[in-house]
């Protein structure tokens, strides 16, 4: 048995798969089993991959029960969670790979300096009284009348 599961390349098998690669294995307890296989829930193909395992079963397993079986099978040594080792050869022929070095704090631009602005404008006149308004806004919510000329434009036009 080796059916494969999602497109980071793990495979699920048996103890009797002889792989013909070198591999990482899933190694872990019930709940990183779970964590593993609730992975590939919001993969429809990699859990259609393992609905399919359970197929023959009745009543047929939510998405919860599924995870949960194969959790239990890969804990218990049932199953076997394995992926082929990632080895990514240098480019040009095994010559190691050289990694960018990021520029020294030195070498690096200041960031743009923004023109100063003054202080903020204020958002209303310096002779509104706040407390009227206010009350004059309760006591049209409260008769369902609109208070502000956007609000009766509106009402206006749905009539």
């Amino acid at each position: 048995m080796r059916v494969p599961v999602g497109s980071d390349g793990w495979y699920l098998c048996d103890g009797r798969d002889q792989p013909d690669h070198e591999y990482i294995e899933f190694r872990g307890s019930n709940a990183l089993a779970l964590q593993w296989a609730n992975q590939f829930r919001d993969d429809l193909f990699a859990f259609g991959a393992l609905r399919r395992l359970f197929c023959g079963t009745f009543p047929p397993r939510s998405d919860e029960e599924i995870a949960q079986e194969v959790a239990w099978r890969l804990t218990s040594g049932a199953w076997l969670a394995r992926r082929r080792r990632d080895e990514r050869a240098s480019p040009g022929g095994g010559a190691p790979v050289e990694v960018a070095v990021p520029f020294s704090k030195q070498d690096r631009r200041p960031p743009p300096s923004t023109p100063s602005q003054g202080p903020d404008a204020p958002l209303f006149p310096g002779d509104i009284d706040p407390m009227a308004i206010a009350e004059a806004q309760r006591n049209a919510a409260a008769l369902g009348i609109p208070f502000c000329e956007e609000c009766l434009r509106a009402q206006l036009a749905n009539r």
